[in-house]
């Protein structure tokens, strides 16, 4: 059966990015009914204002991360002080003395050697159920929905419109890929799931898909209600003069056919913005210098390696995109530019010294703690020691008891009580053998 998607919040293999695109998609609702109340409907200026509010949301992580990154730079000299010092030395009490400075000198500074890692982490599924609001913006902004209403509902009007949709779309080239359809055939699917296909691929329509369908002649009938909606969408998908539903490359070919020279640039530099952009956020924020020695100087080539890779990365892939991602990722990488130029101000001007003099309060009061509780445990250790060892000692004492009480039963004289005792017991114990 043709795999089914329901035009809903993604919830693909990972279930918490589809909760936290609801989340954001609300958001974003939110943002465009604020736009359409003051007579602005433009997708592409509800997408870079969207894209604004959840950076400025995600600003407490940036600053953490941008802290950790400062204070980590200045703590550096003072690690590879550590390292130097036990450098070459690989038995365990070493490698246990240098772990122990090193988490004296982190207190120290206020941060983790996991810290920036974390934050990172907490980011990605945001960052990715971002990317899957702003691909499939009608599954969360009502009205934008709602424009499509009338097209779906004559199409469906239509007889036979199952078998007269896929043979008009069969030649289309129309990527639904990342909200989980592989291919644009509606015949396999129930009545209830097909309006919300129908929308998917609508939505992914480009202009070449929407002049092919408007000049079928199996959708004459309804063509005037076809095109009012796809004029209805121009207006909300255009953003300076391109169709964000469209790609770059696309919309290259399209122009360079037409001898429109002027949209032609424009699209072309939608991916050179990009990569622009990307390049220059990497500039701006502070990089981690923490690691230092080793391996930890490959992983920090690496990263270096990755910070250029990147924008080569967002060069390739936005020409292939709608130019709506193309939008969300320019806005995105000067929102966070800007935020990392004014953080970076915040904290030339702080005197991280009173940064690190606090720090080293709560590194003492750490460290008092780490000695209360290992002393703790070095006191339940001994008397579960003292237990074992006495244990020990009563079991012993009654061995030996034991012991000399049948020595004495062994030498008893002839006639006294412990030697009748034993003719007694031999007898008894005869007795029990018969």
């Amino acid at each position: 059966m043709t795999e089914i998607t329901v035009l809903t919040a993604y919830m693909g293999k990972f279930k918490i990015i589809g909760w936290i695109a609801i989340f954001l998609g609300k958001i974003m609702d939110v943002m465009y009914n604020l736009l359409d109340a003051i007579g602005i409907h433009s997708i592409g200026i509800a997408i870079i204002l969207f894209t604004f509010i959840i950076y400025t949301l995600l600003l407490p992580l940036t600053y953490r991360q941008q802290k950790f990154s400062k204070l980590s730079q200045k703590m550096n000299p003072e690690l590879k002080a550590i390292q130097k010092k036990y450098n070459g030395k690989k038995d365990q009490a070493s490698q246990q003395k240098m772990a122990a400075e090193q988490r004296e000198l982190y207190d120290k500074y206020g941060i983790s050697p996991t810290g920036s890692c974390l934050q990172l982490f907490i980011q990605i599924p945001i960052i990715y159920a971002l990317y899957r609001v702003v691909y499939n913006i009608p599954a969360y902004v009502t009205k934008i929905r709602e424009v499509f209403d009338p097209a779906v509902s004559s199409i469906m009007g239509m007889s036979d419109y199952k078998t007269q949709f896929d043979a008009v779309t069969a030649d289309m080239n129309i990527n639904l890929r990342n909200i989980g359809v592989t291919d644009i055939s509606i015949s396999g699917l129930e009545d209830s799931e097909i309006s919300n296909r129908l929308i998917d691929i609508l939505y992914k329509f480009t202009t070449d898909n929407w002049n092919t369908i408007l000049q079928s002649d199996a959708f004459s009938s309804i063509s005037s209600t076809l095109s009012e909606v796809h004029e209805n969408l121009s207006t909300l998908t255009t953003f300076l003069g391109l169709n964000i539903a469209n790609t770059p490359m696309g919309i290259i070919k399209t122009s360079w056919a037409e001898h429109s020279y002027g949209m032609l640039i424009i699209a072309l530099l939608i991916p050179i913005f990009s990569a622009l952009t990307q390049l220059l956020n990497f500039k701006v924020m502070p990089q981690n210098t923490t690691s230092v020695g080793g391996e930890a100087d490959q992983v920090a080539q690496s990263m270096k390696t990755m910070n250029y890779t990147m924008p080569i990365f967002s060069l390739v892939f936005v020409f292939s995109l709608p130019v709506g991602i193309g939008i969300y990722w320019i806005a995105g990488a000067l929102i966070r530019c800007l935020y990392s130029v004014l953080l970076n101000r915040h904290f030339d001007k702080m005197d991280l010294n009173d940064i690190i003099e606090k720090n080293k309060e709560k590194a003492a009061k750490k460290k008092e703690k780490r000695a209360e509780q290992y002393a703790k445990m070095t006191a339940a250790a001994q008397t579960n020691t003292r237990n074992i060892k006495y244990n020990e000692d009563v079991s012993k004492d009654k061995e030996d008891a034991l012991a000399k009480a049948n020595e004495i039963k062994q030498n008893a004289k002839p006639g006294s009580l412990a030697a009748k005792a034993n003719l007694v017991k031999e007898f008894n114990e005869g007795k029990t053998n018969k």
